[in-house]
């Protein structure tokens, strides 16, 4: 009988080998195919999204507001400022006030018009501050001052072409000038006044009269008890003259484009004087006025 082996014949209904091999192999390339797929999505970036512009439900930039030019409104030195100017026989003195236990003062002297000064301050009897300045002896020189580390009240005068002043009472009887006790006194030869406003400066006194500054308008009087304005605008400084009549020195831009010089019945404009500093006025021998303002020396004619 023959004989038949069992792997000879295959079951009824069973799938041949390279069928399942074929099928195996579709399907790890289909699965492979997806997982690609998936991490390719993955790593692709999203689309960008174009910007959104938000619209402006009228906003409006304001307009500026230009600032205002301040006014600028003159007014005499005071203080430590303020100055003194006084000549005779053709020797100038001129002086600034300063400010006792502060500021130094400083006091010069002249003899040939102004071209050139000598420093003449008291330095060594401790001035602290000028409060009046005016000739003596015709080439001599006087004041009023507080001497000292104490201010004490003092008249000083020279003999010596200001090279050693001494102490004389006489001239605080004779001088005009604030009281640094009661700066709302003003102390003449015929007595105290109350002054015409709550800051006086730049007093000057002759032949009776008695003008001094307030702010920038100055007033006089003539009976050592009442004031009468002088009516001029823009006073910087005055000087009264040995007949009583006061010159002003003014900053009066609508008639002079530098310092005008108001002389009783005639005014004189001295172009580019400054009248933003302080400034001085007085009358030499001849009756001309005399400037000193800032830097600057100067006559009227």
């Amino acid at each position: 009988m023959a004989y038949r082996s069992s792997t000879s014949r295959r079951s009824r209904g069973s799938v041949p080998t390279w069928v399942s091999i074929v099928i195996v192999a579709v399907l790890i390339l289909a699965v492979g195919g997806l997982s690609w797929l998936a991490i390719t999505r993955t790593q692709t970036p999203p689309p960008t999204e174009a910007p959104r512009v938000t619209p402006t439900m009228g906003v409006e930039t304001p307009t500026a507001t230009p600032t205002p030019t301040p006014t600028v409104t003159v007014a005499a030195a005071a203080g430590p400022a303020q100055r003194f100017l006084a000549t005779s026989e053709g020797v100038w003195w001129r002086a600034t006030a300063g400010q006792c236990g502060s500021i130094e003062p400083l006091l010069e002297r002249s003899t040939d018009a102004g071209q050139t000064w000598s420093d003449v301050t008291p330095r060594y009897l401790g001035i602290g501050q000028i409060l009046s300045l005016s000739p003596y002896a015709a080439d001599q020189g006087q004041m009023v001052a507080l001497m000292g580390a104490d201010c004490t009240l003092q008249g000083m005068r020279t003999f010596t072409d200001g090279q050693f002043w001494e102490p004389n009472g006489d001239i605080l009887a004779s001088s005009t000038y604030i009281d640094p006790a009661n700066p709302l006194a003003v102390v003449t030869p015929a007595g105290t006044l109350d002054a015409p406003c709550g800051a006086p400066t730049g007093v000057r006194a002759g032949d009776g009269t008695t003008a001094v500054i307030c702010g920038s308008d100055a007033s006089q009087s003539t009976d050592a008890a009442t004031w009468s304005p002088l009516g001029q605008a823009g006073v910087l400084a005055l000087t009264v003259s040995g007949d009583g009549q006061v010159t002003t020195a003014r900053a009066d831009a609508a008639s002079c484009d530098g310092m005008l010089v108001a002389e009783p019945g005639a005014a004189t404009c001295i172009p580019s004087i400054p009248t933003d500093a302080p400034v001085a006025v007085t009358l030499d021998g001849e009756g001309v006025p005399w400037v000193w303002a800032g830097d600057t020396f100067v006559s009227t004619r």
